[in-house]
Order: structure tokens, then C-alpha cells, then sequence
């Protein structure tokens, strides 16, 4: 009986983390970078080999990288494809495309990793591939 409680318990608290991540980034979604922060601890650390500093200085870099990409691809769409959670441990597999109306001529996918106590995240790592045009794996990015 206890085992289950206990199972349960980290379930419940991996569904609770899951939906953490995906507030998260729907306030990316709508831009909204900075609100975005009230789910990080302020001492988090990032991961992200070409920022230096917090997750201030990172969202600072991605409002700036989404001011400069709405000008360029008005018709620009980002998607969450796929989350999964392990214990303190969040993955999330996102997806931007250039275009809605052209999904097969570039964008950039994304895995983030979100590493939690309790429900701040104080981890945060991402890797990001770009999707060029006619690549040769007929599967695509996704």
C-alpha cells in the first residue's frame, strides 16, 4: 500500500512538472519571455553554450531572437511535439517552422531539459538543430 501511495506520489508530481514546462512555453508561444521566468528559480542555472550569464540573460537573448525572426518569417509557428518527464527531470521536443504554409523549408527543432525541486526549474539545458530545405531524410524533422 505505501509502495503505491509512493509511486503514485512521483506521478503525480511528474504530471505536475510536465504542465509546468508546457505554461512555459506557451507563454514563449505568445512571446511573453519574461513571464515566463516566474517558473524558474532565481539561481538557475543555464546550459546554453552561447549565452553567458541566468535565465535572465537567456530570455533577453530569445525575445530579441523572436523580434528579429517576426520581421523575417511573419508566418512563423512554434509547436511542442513531444514532453516527457522522469522523476526531476522534463524533456521537451519543440518545433519552429519558417512557415505554416511551407513546413518543409526550414525552422529549427529543439530538445530542452528541465531539471526541477520541487516545482522551479533550476536546471536548464537546450540543444537545437536547424531543418534545411530539401534534406535528404525523406522521414523530415519530425
Amino acid at each position: 500500500m505505501q509502495q503505491t501511495i509512493k509511486s503514485e506520489n512521483i506521478r503525480q508530481k511528474e504530471i505536475d512538472r510536465k504542465n509546468i514546462a508546457l505554461q512555459y512555453f506557451g507563454l514563449v508561444s505568445q512571446g511573453k519571455f519574461k513571464e515566463g521566468l516566474r517558473f524558474f528559480s532565481p539561481d538557475c542555472k543555464t546550459h546554453n553554450p552561447f549565452i553567458a550569464g541566468n535565465m535572465d540573460v537567456l530570455t533577453d537573448a530569445m525575445n530579441a531572437a523572436n523580434t528579429e525572426g517576426s520581421s523575417k518569417y511573419p508566418e512563423a509557428e512554434f509547436a511542442v511535439k513531444n514532453v516527457l518527464a522522469d522523476g526531476d527531470l522534463v524533456a521537451v521536443h519543440t518545433q519552429l517552422l519558417s512557415s505554416k504554409s511551407k513546413p518543409n523549408e526550414g525552422g529549427l527543432r529543439q530538445v530542452h531539459l528541465f531539471r526541477f525541486e520541487d516545482n522551479k526549474i533550476v536546471e536548464y539545458w537546450d540543444i537545437t538543430q536547424q531543418i534545411l530545405p530539401n534534406m535528404p531524410n525523406s522521414s523530415g524533422a519530425f
